[in-house]
């Protein structure tokens, strides 16, 4: 039996619905940080959007950090970054691949946990004696994920439960952000543009895959929707530029600054006719 109540359900639920409504990606992290802080009883939150694990080393991209006392990125010649480097957690999703949600009482026994380096520094730096990690998908051998810590008891089972029901959510925000992030560094004013046509940030990541001649259910599985979901998308695309099908969307995109001139052009689907245009 769960031991989640609907209200945990709907604070997921919520958590999701507020992220991809917003079109800042800091923001919407942010939002996942505080949200964890906050059912887990937190009190150190960092997110790494990528490292590697090279020749026994590993190598940290982008991080950011949620405390009491400071918000925001971690400078690459911060000592933190090392430190981050050394934690069990990081290490064994890098040298595994797992994917798991685990706390370090999962990897290590209290005994060694306690008396090795990496206790004794996050102890001094944060406070945090426990910790629980929430891996995403691996993209291109890059791994991201969040680990939070608090002092105190061990994360209870509920709380375990938590974190596992929340990692298909977060996994989905994901895909949405770099989709998202991807058709950025494509256009200009992008925001701007989108705005004054009201398209929403999900809308605006379904457009951008337009132009790849996917189908529904291929766009499905890069955004971690339904099918169902990408033709809803489609429809209301279809409603707010004023268009049809496929190619008549992604060529008044283009006009209107919301895609790139000269991109790819979709394919058309096999066997599309006119009530499966997407």
């Amino acid at each position: 039996m769960s031991g989640l109540s609907s209200r945990d359900y709907e604070k997921m639920l919520d958590l999701a619905v507020s992220v991809m409504d917003c079109r800042n990606a800091g923001s919407s992290w942010s939002m996942v940080a505080e949200e964890l802080v906050r059912a887990l009883r937190g009190t150190t939150c960092v997110f790494s959007r990528s490292h590697r694990f090279v020749q026994h080393t590993i190598q940290l991209g982008d991080v950011q950090i949620w405390t009491p006392w400071y918000s925001g990125p971690v400078p690459d010649d911060a000592p933190e970054r090392a430190r981050m480097g050394s934690h069990p957690l990081v290490r064994h999703y890098a040298e595994t691949g797992d994917s798991t949600p685990l706390t370090i009482s999962d990897i290590l026994e209290e005994r060694t946990w306690q008396s090795s380096e990496a206790f004794s520094l996050l102890r001094e730096t944060s406070g945090a004696t426990r910790h629980i990690a929430l891996p995403l998908h691996e993209l291109d051998s890059v791994k991201r994920g969040f680990v939070l810590g608090r002092s105190g008891i061990d994360f209870t089972a509920r709380e375990r439960e938590y974190v596992v029901r929340l990692q298909p959510l977060l996994t989905r925000v994901d895909a949405h952000l770099r989709e998202l992030e991807r058709w950025r560094t494509r256009v200009a004013d992008p925001d701007d543009r989108a705005e004054d046509l009201r398209l929403t940030p999900r809308e605006v990541t379904v457009l951008s895959l337009l132009t790849e001649g996917i189908t529904a259910e291929t766009m499905g599985r890069r955004l971690g929707i339904s099918p169902r979901t990408v033709h809803r998308h489609l429809e209301n695309l279809y409603r707010k530029l004023g268009t049809a099908d496929r190619l008549s969307t992604v060529l008044r995109a283009q006009k209107l600054g919301l895609l790139p001139e000269g991109g790819n052009r979709p394919r058309r689907i096999s066997g599309a006719g006119p009530a499966s245009r997407a």
